[in-house]
């Protein structure tokens, strides 16, 4: 057999190995969200996808087969032909045997690495969907006509797993949310900004609900005894659209109850609580983006929060989570200053400590609390009332401007220099 036709042999093995490996690597790499958007086929792929021993015992007996018959080929046939040359070169035949022999599997290992190995895995990287069209029905049809040796493997390979403990079934892995932002950090195709958005919404998916939620003490509660026309004169003049319904007391909520609720069932004497809706209870240190989908997945609107000792510390609504995703990837991102950060301006004493820092560029230290309200009666050590100041040497003021009961509502912060401005700040008069 002349000698290259027996390279000829070597490459087309090498070849076939390469599709093995391509295909291996495809079937790897392809994810759900790709599989969904092949059509027809997406239901073959996932079904081969999910039956790893299947697919894995095919591709590597192919790849084992094709190999060995790549080094056969090549030592068995090239090697008669290039041995006797070497001889009449004055060689000795031992000598001359055993270095093409090594000489020739350097050789057919080189091209294996390179041709049925390295290319093929680099184009199933920038080709998984083009590749895994074609790929399926190869493999099942290779799978069919190795079936008897795909079980022997395959059985044999279970018992190992399982000698281990692992499941040999088990092939999901959930990609967790820091190897998420990895892939958003190194994604090539992603401009800068999209990066800073799709960051800005991890950073709200740290979020816990208690930072989000309505406060108990702002929460209109609803008895259940009130028939819905006393309800109604009840709610008249508030803002809300949902109302929780409560039992016995503020840590009995019943249910909820909508505005809309009321107005058809206006004129029944009836208690509002026979017509509630089921409102569930999440823990105020859950994170939002996993409590947002619990309830999105069980059609709830609102969820009572509870407290460490199992009582309401307030509710909060699908639109509550909602929004600060949003507003976290909507951040302004522009150079310098926000007008409020120049001046000041009124806040709410129940706006959390960390969208008072994205709001005006003040940084309030950890404390035993999560408010502006909190920190300023943390920082003054008595109840407040209205036009009592916190005098902060950071460069301003906390005029406390509006009190309902024994909480602040509102708290308006005064700069007492510019922001990064030196020398001596002007004096403080008391509000």
């Amino acid at each position: 057999m002349p000698v290259w036709f027996s390279v000829l042999l070597i490459i087309v093995f090498q070849l076939l190995g390469g599709v093995f490996s391509c295909t291996e690597m495809t079937l790897i790499t392809l994810r759900d969200s790709q599989i969904e958007q092949m059509g027809k086929k997406a239901g073959r792929i996932s079904k081969i996808i999910h039956n790893p021993n299947r697919f894995l015992s095919a591709v590597q007996i192919g790849t084992t087969f094709t190999g060995f018959l790549s080094a056969s080929f090549g030592v068995s046939l090239i090697l008669p032909v290039v041995v006797p040359l070497l001889v009449r070169g004055g060689m000795n035949r031992a000598l001359a045997s055993n270095l093409m022999n090594v000489l020739l599997t350097l050789a057919i290992s080189y091209l294996a690495i390179v041709i049925s190995e390295m290319v093929p895995k680099r184009i199933a990287m920038q080709k998984t969907v083009e590749i895994a069209n074609w790929a399926v029905p190869f493999v099942n049809v290779f799978s069919i006509v190795c079936y008897p040796l795909i079980w022997l493997i395959s059985s044999f390979t279970n018992l190992l797993v399982r000698i281990v403990g692992l499941d040999p079934h088990k092939t999901e892995s959930k990609v967790s949310q820091e190897e998420l932002k990895v892939l958003v950090s190194s994604n090539t195709q992603l401009s800068d900004q999209e990066k800073s958005v799709l960051e800005d919404v991890f950073d709200a998916a740290d979020t816990v609900v208690s930072e989000v939620m309505r406060p108990r003490a702002d929460v209109v509660f609803l008895e259940g005894d009130l028939s819905a026309s006393e309800a109604e004169k009840r709610i008249k003049d508030q803002p809300y659209t949902r109302y929780p319904v409560i039992g016995r007391d503020f840590d009995d909520v019943v249910g909820y109850i909508s505005l809309r609720d009321l107005m058809s069932h206006e004129g029944d004497r009836s208690p509002i609580k026979g017509f509630v809706h089921p409102v569930g209870s999440v823990p105020g240190t859950s994170r939002i983006l996993p409590t947002l989908g619990e309830m999105r997945a069980k059609g709830a609107d609102l969820a009572v929060v509870i407290d460490e000792y199992g009582g309401t510390d307030g509710i909060v609504t699908l639109m509550d989570m909602v929004e600060e995703v949003i507003n976290g990837a909507s951040k302004d991102r522009g150079p310098g200053l926000s007008p409020f950060a120049r001046s000041g301006g009124k806040v709410e004493g129940g706006m959390t400590i960390e969208d008072f820092a994205d709001l005006t560029g003040i940084k309030l230290e950890d404390g035993p609390y999560e408010t502006v309200a909190g920190y300023f009666l943390a920082k003054t050590g008595s109840l407040a009332k209205a036009g009592d100041v916190y005098h902060s040497e950071e460069g301003y003021d906390m005029v406390v401007t509006a009190v309902e009961g024994r909480r602040i509502q509102t708290i308006e912060i005064r700069r007492t220099r510019p922001e990064g401005g030196a020398g001596q700040s002007p004096e403080k008069k008391e509000g």
